[in-house]
């Protein structure tokens, strides 16, 4: 098995993080569960409990549920309807997540919720993908949900300041060089 870098950023919410999962456009796509040993990879970072093996044998449905959940963040950063058909697809999965959420107090004395799974295996995980996505997509941080404006990046991030632009640092700093580049290597022509 090849070693792959997975674009997970580690800030973003799960959905967002899975959604980036598919990088790219077009001759430059870069598919990072195009294998079920790179499934089962990316679910072990983020998700830690998942089955060893049981997500990548789901592969299809794993593609099927990444692909749909990247679609509807994509409309909602580009404020655009999203294709019924990724609706429907999604909202099947979550039907399939067997959870409950109970009340708890914090220290700070404010109630919080935690969700339990009452059961296990890839539907149920892939039930809670889909969950967290319609969280996402329904709660405050959909508004904040923004496109890499880092040249030729593709990623997906919530915006969680109001001056962040990139998914992360280093798409600012390739920003940056590129624009120093085309200032300072093509200067501009002078009309007499």
């Amino acid at each position: 098995m090849t070693e792959v870098d997975f674009p997970i950023l580690g800030t973003e919410p799960l959905p967002v993080e899975f959604a980036n999962t598919d990088y790219g456009g077009g001759a430059e796509r870069i598919d990072f569960l195009r294998s079920a040993e790179q499934i089962d990879r990316w679910f072990a970072l983020v998700h830690p409990p998942a089955i060893e093996g049981e997500m990548g044998r789901a592969g299809e449905r794993v593609r099927q549920l990444r692909d749909g959940v990247r679609h509807l963040l994509s409309a909602a950063a580009d404020r655009a309807a999203p294709d019924p058909r990724r609706l429907d697809i999604v909202n099947e999965f979550a039907r399939a997540a067997p959870t409950f959420a109970q009340l708890a107090w914090t220290s700070d004395l404010a109630p919080a919720a935690r969700r339990f799974d009452i059961a296990t295996g890839a539907p149920a995980l892939l039930g809670r993908i889909a969950t967290c996505s319609i969280e996402l997509l329904t709660g405050p941080q959909s508004d904040a949900l923004r496109r890499c404006s880092g040249p030729g990046c593709s990623l997906l991030f919530v915006k969680n300041h109001a001056r962040r632009r990139w998914c992360h640092p280093s798409c600012g700093h390739r920003d940056r060089q590129a624009r120093y580049y085309r200032r300072h290597h093509h200067p501009r022509e002078v009309h007499p």
